[in-house]
């Protein structure tokens, strides 16, 4: 970039960081909440999105070398990165919008560092295949496009298959990965440039060849959609399912899914394959009935609050709008992009450098390290990937007609549940939510824990999180509940997940496992449920006399611990409190530190306990943060064991101390 077009571009920056400011507050709080729902049209939220998208485009063309790769604040510049691409394209499409023709200019820099140092991967492909069509129409004889374009239409004319890290599974035709869809999606963008190339062994040497590769990947993608989960309560939803990527099956990559069968839809047209229209409605209609009544729907797994998939799941709510028929549905689509969006001003305002990567990071103008978030994660890929989901939903805003919003789902009684993927059940019971995960599916990465994983309270200021999101950690750690035994500590992996409508209580059936691949499961005729109780939720397991339980508990630094006989309470910084108690006496020990997408610095005890009939009974109660007026803590029991019996003798342990830690 030029001197004087940075200078230009400089100036722009301090306005529109002004602008990011009046978008989303004066800052992002510890955790998130969402006010009543307000009545939403197409238009208005495609305005408010392409606003906020406009506003962080240019941001970014101020965090730019002359090359036109972008710096990113941990890792500094960056090179061969798709989010470069992304960025650039998002840059072209506000400076079009603004007839800016310096921004259009930083952004073709941008796409064009991508190409001379590309990664060759499928959002690579996907971007920039993109990026030409759009830019060939809406572009025209701008010089800095007839300069930009045969540079990039030559990378695409000898883009050979798309490299993946995912290895085997990749090439093999029996796994699938999300990656596998997001080829499709890429294969069928770059046929869309109208491109055709002879050059031996280039996806465009054969389109017939590639367009079938592209369809039978989402042959595979549909196969792969669930069409188990459903929701008892108000209101009563069927015929859903989930996609993400087996066997964790995270919940972030079911919303890229989603979102990558409605693109594959819009492109094919009325070519489209039904399986892939159906495998459709199916995940749109399970993104909308899973999500947190605050937009959450990152609480089990990987991409934890990463600000792409906040952008994604705008983008395939949009996307859904467009293309369902049934004004309740479309309802349902717009509200739930609607709390999406005040997710994302909320919780990801900028201080100046794009979008922050996760919220720990607002408004911290230089953050210095990427602990507790995917090794694969940088601001400047996932800015790019969030821009490009935000431009989408723009677009598939303009052709949805309409509808009177339909509230959340979540926001009323009922219980969601993913049966055979994810396996987890999401409660509503009252101002109370909750999420339930059936097994623990990695015990080295806390977010994939069995059982509590998520909570909220509903208050005079909207929902708010209650429960701190379990962080990423280096090292195996004890988890929400754990049985020691000979072979070290045991995990419970769930085989069957159901819920009862009228009372909230989700009930596990399955045994104790090293994890979920487990061959030999130990006692497995286990039964775990766990029911709503005030504000809070309880764990009831029956297992055999003597067994000894640990139980790990994180907290943010800062928190004042006090302990009792049987009990912990610990209130965060924020105010928020959790009380965690048992039925019989406990031993605490300091447990691992760590990170995670929300806080920094995460500390975590360790509960063991031995109820001497088996029987373990664990609540964990919630008081929000108060508003105006402090509110009392009321709880839910958590037990463990195999028989009916409640009650236990206790085992030996402190009897009380307080103190802050």
């Amino acid at each position: 970039m030029s001197a004087r077009r940075l200078e230009c571009l400089l100036a722009a920056l301090c306005a529109t960081v002004a602008a990011a400011a009046g978008l989303a507050g004066s800052g992002a709080p510890a955790s998130a909440t969402t006010p009543r729902q307000a009545t939403v049209t197409p238009a208005a939220l495609g305005n408010a999105l392409q606003t906020l998208a406009g506003t962080i485009a240019v941001q970014w063309a101020a965090h730019e070398l002359p090359d036109g790769a972008l710096i990113d604040p941990v890792i500094g510049p960056l090179a061969g990165d798709y989010g470069d691409s992304m960025t650039g394209q998002a840059m072209v499409v506000a400076g079009i919008a603004s007839q800016d023709q310096s921004l259009i200019a930083s952004g073709l820099d941008a796409e064009l560092a991508d190409v001379a140092h590309p990664d060759d991967g499928g959002f690579e492909l996907l971007g920039l295949s993109e990026a030409y069509a759009i830019d060939e129409r809406e572009l025209g004889s701008n010089p800095a496009w007839l300069a930009a374009a045969p540079r990039i239409a030559r990378f695409l004319r000898r883009h050979r298959r798309s490299i993946s890290d995912q290895g085997i599974c990749y090439t093999s035709p029996h796994c699938y990965t999300n990656l596998k869809l997001v080829s499709a999606i890429a294969d069928l963008s770059l046929l869309h440039t109208g491109l055709r190339s002879g050059r031996k062994g280039a996806l465009l040497a054969n389109a017939g060849a590639l367009r079938a590769q592209s369809m039978a990947w989402l042959a595979m993608a549909a196969r792969n959609t669930g069409s188990d989960a459903y929701r008892v309560g108000q209101p009563t939803l069927s015929g859903m399912g989930i996609l993400s990527d087996p066997s964790e099956n995270p919940l972030a990559y079911h919303a890229l899914s989603t979102l990558l069968l409605g693109k594959a839809i819009l492109m094919l047209g009325p070519a489209a394959p039904p399986a892939t229209r159906a495998a459709f409605g199916r995940t749109a209609r399970a993104l909308v009935a899973l999500l947190a009544p605050d937009g959450n729907d990152t609480y089990i797994g990987r991409g934890q609050a990463q600000v792409w998939t906040v952008g994604v799941t705008i983008d395939a709510l949009a996307t859904a709008a467009e293309l369902t028929a049934d004004p309740n549905w479309r309802g349902r689509y717009l509200a739930a992009a609607q709390v999406s969006l005040e997710r994302l001003e909320t919780l990801y305002p900028s201080s100046g450098w794009g979008l922050p990567l996760v919220p720990r990071f607002a408004n911290v103008g230089d953050p210095h390290s990427y602990a507790g978030i995917d090794h694969y994660a940088n601001t400047v890929e996932y800015n790019g990937l969030a821009l490009w989901a935000l431009d989408g939903a723009v677009t598939a805003l303009e052709n949805v007609q309409p509808a009177d919003p339909e509230p959340l789902p979540s926001t009323s009684d009922g219980v969601f549940v993913d049966p055979s993927h994810t396996q987890f059940a999401a409660v509503t019971h009252g101002n109370l939510w909750f999420a339930i995960h059936a097994l623990e599916t990695n015990p080295d990465d806390p977010r994939y824990g069995f059982g509590l994983v998520a909570a909220e309270l509903d208050g005079p200021n909207g929902w708010q999180a209650v429960l701190p999101a379990p962080p990423l950690t280096t090292a195996a750690t004890v988890g929400t509940l754990a049985l020691r035994s000979k072979r070290g500590l045991l995990y419970p992996i769930g085989r069957h997940i159901t819920a009862d409508a009228s009372s909230g209580t989700v009930t596990i059936r399955g045994g104790w496992g090293s994890g979920q691949d487990s061959k030999k499961l130990t006692d497995a005729g286990s039964v775990w449920s766990y029911a709503p109780t005030g504000n809070g939720a309880t764990l009831s397991y029956a297992g055999p006399a003597g067994s000894t339980y640990e139980l790990q508990v994180w907290y943010e630094a800062g928190a004042q611990v006090s302990r009792a006989a049987s009990m912990v309470t610990i209130e965060e910084p924020d105010g928020t409190t959790q009380t965690y108690s048992l039925n019989a006496p406990i031993g605490v020990r300091r447990g691992a530190q760590a990170s995670s997408a929300y806080t920094a610095s995460l500390r975590s005890l360790v509960l063991v306990v031995t109820p001497k009939s088996g029987f373990l009974q664990y609540t964990t109660g919630f008081a929000a943060a108060p508003a105006s007026g402090a509110t009392g803590v009321s709880g839910a029991t958590a037990s463990s064991g195999t028989s009916g019996t409640s009650g236990a003798s206790g085992s030996s342990g402190p009897s009380s101390s307080s103190g802050a830690s």
